[in-house]
């Protein structure tokens, strides 16, 4: 396929780990793009599961790399060869206009990173109510702040943007998306949102939502050191006004309040608890 100024290829990265359950709808999501011109690299972190067959069946070139989603994706881009670069991940679905959307975005509006609207799927109880809570939380940060910080940054930028801002900081396993757009916006890169959306699926099981929340737990203190920002005082004020914003939303649904209130709880231990587990890491090394 031949690429051209006009139509310039895109690089879409997508760090996996036992990603078969829905790896598939992603994949199919890119290739039902309503533009033709780009690759798909996905770097694998050793897979166990079915996530390499499925990736080869659609034709994605593959890398196999011990490493974080922040580390994965600095190697999609060093062995990517498209003009622009859309970050993705596995349990993402793309609607159909989304690359087109971004492209045109960059080149009408002269931007060099472009923002996808993110909608949260869940299937079965404990998944819907996670998917709820992080829509709420959204919408708390666009009346907060103007912008969805942690839930929306940009995720389709012009490739040489992202080499001149530094790349993604691979010691993040949290946060990694927020900081790294902080400091591609000081370097004046232009930023622009997309009509079209990502659909996002939430974890199926409570306890694959609890398992990441705390790894993300474990990382925040790096992340807090790194950027010198008191996350975790935002993140419980911005829990709050959530747990709100769903109570007055769903006032209907009783048992998805107590569900989100249930989860909350759950949540803030599991954060605790990965917190807890880094100091005491740290300690013993020291």
């Amino acid at each position: 396929m031949e690429y051209s100024l006009e139509k310039p290829k895109v690089s879409i990265i997508i760090p996996t780990y036992n990603s078969g359950e829905t790896l598939t709808k992603c994949l199919e999501s890119i290739h039902g793009q309503t533009y033709p011109f780009f690759e798909v690299i996905i770097i694998d972190n050793f897979s166990s599961d079915n996530t390499l067959r499925i990736a080869n069946e659609f034709g994605a070139k593959i890398i196999r790399q011990r490493c974080n989603p922040a580390f994965a994706r600095n190697i999609g881009i060093a062995n990517s060869t498209g003009k622009y670069i859309l970050f993705l991940d596995s349990d993402q679905v793309l609607s159909p206009q989304v690359v087109k959307e971004c492209l045109e975005k960059c080149k009408n509006g002269k931007a060099g990173m472009v923002a996808i609207p993110e909608v949260f799927v869940g299937k079965g109880f404990w998944s819907s109510c996670s998917a709820v809570w992080k829509n709420c939380y959204q919408k708390i940060k666009l009346r907060e702040d103007g912008k969805n910080v942690f839930q929306g940054e940009p995720r389709f930028f012009g490739r040489n943007q992202i080499i001149r801002a530094g790349m993604f900081n691979k010691n993040l396993l949290w946060g990694e998306d927020y900081e790294f757009y902080e400091r591609i916006r000081r370097i004046d890169v232009k930023g622009i949102l997309c009509k079209s959306r990502i659909y996002h699926f939430e974890p199926a099981s409570l306890r694959r939502i609890l398992f990441k929340i705390f790894r993300y737990g474990r990382s925040m203190p790096t992340y807090s050191q790194q950027t010198r920002q008191q996350t975790f005082l935002l993140i419980f004020r911005n829990s709050w006004l959530t747990f709100k914003a769903v109570f007055k939303e769903y006032k209907e649904s009783f048992p998805l309040i107590i569900g989100c209130a249930i989860l909350l709880f759950l949540k803030t231990c599991s954060i605790m608890l990965g917190v807890s587990m880094d100091r005491l890491t740290h300690n013993s090394k020291g």
